[in-house]
């Protein structure tokens, strides 16, 4: 192992662009919206105006009268279940019992998209409406409210270790603090669209979607198909953040109204349907308390959230909406009681690293606060505390003191932090650092793979992967290319349709390169193998003494170039040598495997207007071996913007008469723009794992709001505790205090 691991230190840092910029950046590549397949019909949905209530009746007749309308399918007609459409409870694709304005009810078809747009307008829905609630408050106040028959939150959910309750009453410093998150979207530049057809009982959808083989698993179960009879494709999307990981009800949508109508049908969403009808991130009220001794060792964290999850929640089965700190920090104690508590709002679910950034936020903060009641350096507090080894058992690998050591060095900490001083100012530009720090899980699991090369010596490599911007198909052929020894030049990519393509668990949860990649490595391995030996056979020298670089076998130790690969394939007359596997890896016992980051940022605060101004921002990673640098960087970059909008610009507003979004809109939902995103430098770690490179995409998130929040803090004095921040609350803190 340790040879292993002093080689892969060795291999020199890869920066490559993706596998299919030119066909992204030139508009060649095909996005579902950019199909057309012949006699295709356009489906629109239409939707409850109601909070709460049960659909008594449908009246199409308006409908039916626009030119173009072929059919109509709704509620009372069709009782799909769309099993991923909530975890806890069935959800029909169209409901009958509506939760939420906004709820799918039906779809009308016709000839053209404006012919379905009109078509649905004129739908007429008679309703029994039901008693409604729009906050975690009213919810929780109405025993008479039954948003679903058996109950109307889930939990308490529990995570706990140690006594908590011994280690407060024994601590010298004991802190209680409030926090909160709002409600935000996951907001891809591609809205959700779906096209499908059957031929026979064989049904093709051509789906927007982060995982083709989730996709085709899902519509299969709740069509009641085999997963054989189902194919999906998906060659490019246009992001998606989290949520799309399974069938979507525009996936069933097109297939329902395909089937009825014998052809083709595309299901668009609108911007505005994708606000409401896409779930994002749920909103949380935090209560912490945290314990520690006068040196700034902490003893224990106690957390009792509430979280608003909407009308449904696609978040895993009993999975807990906050979650994350109690892998950064060494505590005697942790306990954590989660309520998911649902509401006549639209419904919720995950957004990049779901649970993570709302418990990063709240306990973060709550960890600065500390280090300043105690007058100890932020960064300081977490050398003091940050995690060695979980409660039981070790990681697998940890950089987290690295990130934290080095992340300071390369940004100034020690001179640029000092202790924050109430601002007496009327005016001016105050400025200010903070630090945050965050962890999240590195999995294993199910991975398969096709890697072969052909006479020409090109490497071909077969995975069943989508890229959503994280760039997997340049990871997958970077990560071939490198073991084989052919370049990546000569690698190309076949991805992105289930009939084609092996198992892959698709772009969620930062699984991509540790499942699908490992299999590809694996593959990889097998199939540079065979061309040793090959080669030993052809010059008569052992496989052990020879090696393959830049597509040539070479003799080790003198390097000296025997033949190409391409001359290899031919002289063995194999047109093609093929390596399929399927890899299963699993940690050993007491083993887990995580990676971390540490952020630094710096903000100007006017302190006549309240403006915060980002104005640097560094982060550092520990993901273990990267593959491909120039993505990896561009993944943390694209994360810790989407941090910035949720501290500083993104809500989505929650009307208080009938729990509609008030701001569906790019024009009003304020995702942040170049002018308040700055320089954003990424370093990485060189810390090596024995199961090769950790997650990314997910972990860049999780520090920023705390981090940002923080540096407000120092630039101030003023704490603000709930997201987004808000200039009306700071200014009010500041005038407070004058």
């Amino acid at each position: 192992m340790e040879a292993v691991m002093e080689r892969q230190r060795e291999k020199p840092h890869v920066s490559e662009p993706r596998i299919d910029a030119r066909e992204r950046a030139m508009g060649l590549a095909k996005y579902t919206a950019d199909w057309q397949v012949k006699d295709m019909l356009y489906a629109r949905i239409f939707t409850s105006t109601v909070p709460h209530g049960f659909v008594k009746g449908i009246d199409s007749s308006e409908a039916a009268k626009t030119p173009g309308f072929v059919d109509i399918v709704s509620c009372l007609d069709d009782s799909t279940v769309w099993q991923a459409g909530e975890r806890e409870h069935e959800r029909r694709v169209f409901a009958d019992h509506v939760r939420f304005v906004g709820d799918c009810i039906g779809a009308v078809t016709a000839t053209t998209r404006i012919a379905a747009r009109k078509a649905a307008s004129l739908v007429g829905v008679q309703y029994e409406e039901l008693p409604a609630s729009f906050t975690i408050e009213s919810t929780l106040g109405n025993s008479q409210l039954k948003i679903w028959d058996n109950g109307n939150f889930l939990g308490p959910l529990k995570f706990e270790y140690g006594d908590s309750e011994e280690e407060f009453s024994k601590s010298q410093v004991v802190l209680e603090r409030h926090y909160s998150t709002s409600r935000l979207h996951n907001v891809p530049l591609e809205p959700a669209i779906s096209i499908a057809w059957w031929d026979g009982d064989n049904l093709t959808v051509v789906a927007a979607t982060q995982s083709v083989h989730g996709c085709r698993n899902g519509i299969a179960k709740d069509l009641g198909l085999e997963p054989e009879k189902v194919r999906v494709i998906g060659y490019y999307k246009g992001g998606g953040f989290g949520n799309k990981i399974n069938s979507m009800n525009y996936d069933l949508i097109a297939a329902i109204c395909s089937r009825r109508t014998g052809k083709p049908v595309m299901v668009e969403y609108s911007r505005e349907d994708e606000f409401i009808n896409v779930h994002g991130r749920w909103s949380t009220d935090q209560d912490l308390r945290m314990a520690a001794d006068r040196a700034g060792k902490i003893n224990a964290v106690e957390v009792k959230a509430k979280c608003d999850i909407g009308a449904y929640t696609r978040h895993i089965k009993r999975g807990h909406f906050i979650e994350g700190p109690e892998h950064y920090y060494s505590t005697e104690a942790w306990n954590a009681e989660i309520y998911g508590v649902y509401t006549n709002t639209p419904a919720t679910g995950h957004m990049r690293a779901p649970p993570g950034p709302q418990s990063a936020f709240s306990v973060e903060s709550m960890v600065d606060e500390l280090a300043h009641e105690l007058g100890i350096d932020p960064v300081d507090m977490r050398l003091k505390n940050f995690i060695r080894n979980p409660p039981s058992g070790r990681f697998t690998s940890n950089g987290f003191e690295e990130c934290i050591i080095k992340g300071a060095e390369e940004f100034g900490w020690k001179q640029r932090w000092k202790r924050p001083e109430k601002q007496r100012n009327k005016s001016g530009i105050a400025t200010g650092v903070g630090v945050a720090i965050g962890s999240w899980h590195s999995g294993l699991g199910h991975g398969e793979a096709i890697v072969s090369v052909d006479s020409s010596g090109t490497l071909e490599v077969n995975t069943g992967v989508v890229d959503i911007g994280t760039g997997a198909k340049t990871t997958m052929a970077l990560i071939a290319s490198g073991e084989v020894g052919i370049p990546y030049a000569d690698t190309r990519v076949i991805w992105g349709d289930t009939e084609t393509s092996p198992y892959s668990v698709g772009e969620s949860g930062s699984r991509t390169t540790g499942f699908t990649g490992t299999a590809v490595r694996e593959a990889s391995r097998q199939l540079k193998a065979d061309l040793l030996l090959i080669g030993e056979k052809l010059h008569g020298i052992s496989s052990s003494k020879l090696e393959i670089k830049e597509g040539n076998l070479i003799r080790s130790g003198n390097g000296s170039v025997l033949s190409s690969v391409r001359e290899l394939m031919q002289a063995s007359g194999n047109g093609r040598i093929t390596k399929s596997v399927t890899t299963e890896p699993t940690l050993k016992e007491g083993e887990e495997r995580f990676v971390f980051a540490a952020h630094f940022a710096e903000v100007a605060v006017d302190l006549e207007t309240g403006e915060v101004k980002l104005t640097d921002y560094l982060a550092y990673h520990d993901s273990g071996e990267i593959v491909n640098r120039l993505t990896a960087e561009s993944q943390v970059q694209g994360g810790i913007v989407m941090g910035i909008g949720m501290a500083l610009t993104e809500k989505l507003l929650i009307s208080k008469t009938d729990g509609s979004i008030e701001n569906p809109s790019l024009l009003l939902y304020r995702i942040p723009n170049m002018t308040q995103i700055p320089k954003i430098k990424v370093f990485f770690t060189d810390t090596v794992d024995p199961y090769g490179p950790k997650s990314l995409g997910e972990i860049p998130i999780i520090p920023v709001t705390a981090a940002i929040g923080n540096a407000i803090f120092n630039a101030t004095g003023v704490r603000l505790r709930n997201l987004p921040f808000s200039r009306e609350e700071l200014l009010g803190e500041l005038k407070d205090r004058k």
